[in-house]
């Protein structure tokens, strides 16, 4: 059946945003942050450092949207910035305790989310879903 009779765009909407909803509240409860802080912040995690305008292109996210992040986190003390010393021009972001610490509480409830997704999905189709997304945000490049 064709994509508009199943109504596709409109069904990964709206599980889209039950899911975000329902993680943003869980990583509120436990971490003091929503999907997408967490998200940032396990990418910087990841680099160990990292600049705003690498973490700009991960997050598919424009400079003014990660400039005011990174002021929300260095003010919530999560993350502080370096000089970097091979371009004394740039900052590089790094975590802080802090910042550990939320990442560390937070993947507890995003490995219980993905949990429930496979229980849910099965591994072959979130294989499916996860090719089929890949095509889909490949197609848009």
């Amino acid at each position: 059946m064709p994509a508009k009779k199943l109504r596709f765009y409109s069904r990964l909407q709206i599980a889209a945003h039950v899911l975000k909803k329902q993680s943003d509240r869980r990583l509120l409860e436990v971490a003091g942050v929503t999907t997408a802080q967490i998200s940032a912040l396990a990418i910087i995690a990841s680099e160990e450092t990292t600049t705003q305008s690498k973490l700009a292109t991960e997050l598919g996210l424009n400079d003014s949207a990660i400039t005011a992040m990174v002021r929300r986190f260095i003010d919530l003390k999560m993350i502080e910035r370096l000089r970097d010393d091979s371009d004394g021009r740039a900052w590089l972001l790094k975590l802080t305790e802090l910042g550990s610490d939320t990442v560390e509480k937070a993947n507890a409830t995003t490995n219980d989310t993905s949990a429930k997704i496979d229980e849910l999905l099965g591994e072959k189709t979130i294989a499916t879903v996860v090719a089929a997304m890949e095509l889909i945000i490949n197609e848009a490049d």
